[in-house]
């Protein structure tokens, strides 16, 4: 009965880990990041004042914006308790011990996430800070997903015996390009740079624009001043969004090629996690481009961020094949 209630809360937990994600990159997206500029209330009350209550606030003040922060928070506070009874659980489980330190690990990066969520607003939206927030959460996510795949496949029954495989290196390394690409990424989303060049392939009708890696440095020597709108001149913007784009270019060939070795596998259940391997993959570098082609509309950069979400759970998948490629394959 444990395993079962484990296994819901479990699911529930990715779930809702996923749903933060996509509600941080709605607040990111839609500048409602300093709306609350006090933590963990908004301008000194539990719940959002109405926009006649808010006066002399050094950031513009919408209500709606507000309200949407305040639900982020409280969801965040509702993941915090499903993770501490997650690791109870575990702990009283019978076979908790398999699941412990993963979930050890996920609430460790839990605490670490709420404080990153309080620099993050301390720092007026330090891109450093805020970028390690989505990486942080998407840790969150991917852990929950792995330990949720192998408590969901304990004791199943099987058909046919997994052949072992050699991919996990080459997954390994899959999953840390992702997790570059995602530091890549949220970098050029919180300088506001993701739009610095708005032609494909070129940036603003060049090849080869000149770099100015200057931008790290001055991030790193400001102090008490507000990220939001971004600091960086046009030729700093132009480098970092090169480098999230070349880097994008980098990660899609390795894992277009982990795609095909997994494809190749004679193991139909390899395949098909190959296959869905390539779907997110594809679908990833399809919202990259309308997001540019489309100059960011809202729904797409959010679904850019939801692809990636499910382009690291695709690679945990096939990582949780190989792993246990002793055991068998479901029955359906």
């Amino acid at each position: 009965m444990l395993q079962i209630w484990f296994i819901r809360l479990l699911f529930t937990a990715s779930l809702l880990a996923f749903i933060l994600i996509l509600m941080g990159s709605y607040l990111r997206l839609s500048d409602a990041g300093l709306v609350c500029p006090d933590f963990p209330g908004c301008h000194g009350q539990l719940f959002p004042p109405d926009s006649e209550s808010v006066v002399n606030s050094e950031h513009p003040y919408d209500a709606a914006k507000a309200w949407s922060t305040m639900i982020h928070r409280y969801l965040a506070v509702v993941f915090s308790i499903l993770v501490v009874m997650l690791v109870t659980l575990a702990q009283r489980m019978k076979s908790g011990a398999r699941y412990s330190t993963q979930l050890l690990l996920v609430l460790l990066l839990t605490l670490l996430q709420g404080v990153l969520g309080y620099l993050t607003i301390s720092m007026l939206l330090h891109p450093a800070v805020v970028t390690l927030h989505l990486l942080t959460a998407m840790l969150i996510l991917s852990l929950l997903w792995s330990v949720y795949l192998n408590a969901a496949s304990k004791g199943a029954f099987y058909s046919e015996r997994l052949p072992e495989s050699n991919l996990r290196p080459w997954i390994i390394i899959a999953f840390i390009l992702v997790c570059l690409q995602i530091l890549l990424g949220g970098f050029t989303s919180s300088n506001y740079a993701s739009l610095a060049c708005p032609d494909l392939p070129t940036c603003q009708q060049q090849w080869l624009p000149a770099f100015d890696f200057s931008a790290i440095y001055q991030l790193l020597s400001q102090d008490n001043v507000s990220y939001q709108g971004g600091l960086l001149n046009n030729q700093q913007s132009i480098t970092v969004h090169l480098l999230h784009r070349y880097g994008a270019v980098i990660t899609f060939v390795y894992v277009a090629f982990l795609s095909f070795l997994a494809i190749r596998e004679k193991a139909a259940i390899y395949r098909d996690a190959g296959l869905w391997l390539v779907f997110a993959l594809i679908l990833q570098m399809q919202l990259g481009v309308a997001d540019i082609v489309f100059l960011l509309p809202l729904p797409i950069a959010i679904a850019h961020t939801a692809g990636v979400a499910l382009l690291l759970l695709s690679l945990v998948y096939l990582h949780h094949l190989i792993r246990h490629s002793k055991v068998s394959i479901y029955t359906h």
